[in-house]
């Protein structure tokens, strides 16, 4: 044999070996639980030094984003500024400010004749949407955030056409990427603060308005959700007293940044679809009332809500 045949053997020998290692690395490295191995390490990057750069950018240098108001809502709805008409707020108290440059993201700063200024901030769905949103709100001097959203229901646990205040909610992927400690990841729900979520519940009390308190499960998808899963969180065969209410797509991830940034964070959401079991599956149903009076409602309570003391 010759030498160069032996060493082109020699190589295709190291390449297989180099090969097979890498296929059982890949093997071995188990995403869901990098989730949480790394929960002690330091983070890369923060909102601020996004928010800091943005005021440097051209459209931000009249010092637009300096002084913004410390409240704030992320509405999931795409009239903000029709809903905030219907609401009493002239335009002339609005103003729009689009602040993201790879994300659609449009802050309505609100600036009313009587009443505390604050932000409604558009919102974007899933996890990646929510978190990118409280973070850059508490960049820019945000101290408390209301979420508003809608939700799928479980079975008969609450009905529709009620706002629903969130006490907290079951973690999704991205949740658990946020854990700062191996504590914190192995917690398995993100709850929202207690004092806002009072403060939110009093308000509606107060107004005479119906509404409930539950836990809810968050999935970053919408489309395509396991019916497995649904027909487990129907059943609920763990513990019942933490049982789920319902299903959103935001909520842990938008618990879980706010605590991060030091803001505090509440939510409230109302039923636009119910999953109920059927058999041995799982069928979809949809509530077939007026969602934009329901969101409206939870908009004027939480804006009321947020006008107060800290």
């Amino acid at each position: 044999m010759s030498f160069a045949v032996a060493k082109r053997m020699q190589a295709a020998v190291c390449l297989i070996l180099l090969l097979c290692a890498h296929a059982a690395w890949a093997d071995d490295f188990k995403v869901l639980d990098a989730y949480t191995r790394f929960a002690g390490t330091p983070f890369v990057n923060s909102a601020a030094d996004y928010v800091a750069w943005l005021r440097q950018q051209p459209a931000f240098r009249d010092g637009k984003l300096d002084g913004l108001p410390e409240r704030a809502v992320i509405l999931h709805n795409t009239n903000v500024r029709g809903m905030l008409n219907k609401l009493g707020y002239a335009d002339a108290e609005i103003e729009e400010l689009s602040t993201g440059y790879t994300d659609p993201n449009l802050l309505f700063v609100v600036r009313p004749k009587a009443g505390a200024p604050f932000i409604v901030d558009r919102g974007l769905p899933g996890a990646g949407g929510v978190a990118t949103q409280a973070a850059e709100l508490a960049a820019l001097g945000v101290k408390r955030a209301i979420h508003i959203g809608t939700a799928g229901l479980l079975g008969g646990r609450l009905p529709y056409a009620s706002p629903i205040i969130a006490t907290g909610s079951y973690k999704d992927g991205a949740a658990f990427l946020l854990a700062s400690s191996p504590q914190d990841a192995a917690e398995q729900i993100a709850f929202a603060d207690p004092v806002l979520s009072d403060r939110l519940d009093r308000q509606m009390t107060a107004a005479g308005i119906a509404h409930e308190r539950a836990l809810g499960f968050t999935s970053p998808i919408y489309y395509f959700q396991k019916i497995g899963l649904l027909k487990a969180l129907l059943s609920f065969p763990f513990d019942h007293g933490k049982a789920p209410g319902f299903v959103e797509m935001e909520q842990a991830s938008f618990f879980a940044t706010a605590r991060l940034a030091g803001m505090t964070a509440a939510s409230v959401v109302v039923g636009s679809d119910r999953a109920v079991r059927t058999g041995d599956t799982v069928r979809q149903e949809f509530f077939d009332g007026d969602l934009d009076r329901l969101l409206l409602l939870a908009l004027r309570q939480a804006i009321a809500a947020l006008d107060g003391p800290p």
